[in-house]
């Protein structure tokens, strides 16, 4: 789950920077990122995945490409 958290991490931060995408694509990529690194977290305190950096990068994407995706809304509203 970690590593699949921090693709779509990355995945939304690319497409955040777009604005034509960055409305209805970003912001829900952004949301399962970090829904899957959170269920990363937890399967590594489980004992269920071995590393979970990828899970926290992943969330931290994640969040940042909703920042991103926000500011851009603002932006193209004022």
């Amino acid at each position: 789950m970690g590593e699949y958290a921090l693709v779509l991490g990355i995945a939304a931060i690319l497409c955040g920077l777009l604005p034509v995408i960055s409305d209805l694509i970003a912001g829900p990529v952004a949301v399962v990122a970090i829904g899957m690194g959170l269920i990363g977290v937890r399967w590594h305190h489980a004992g269920r995945a071995s590393r979970v950096a990828p899970a926290i990068a992943g969330m931290v994407l994640g969040v940042i490409a909703l920042f991103i995706v926000v500011l851009m809304l603002a932006a193209s509203m004022g």
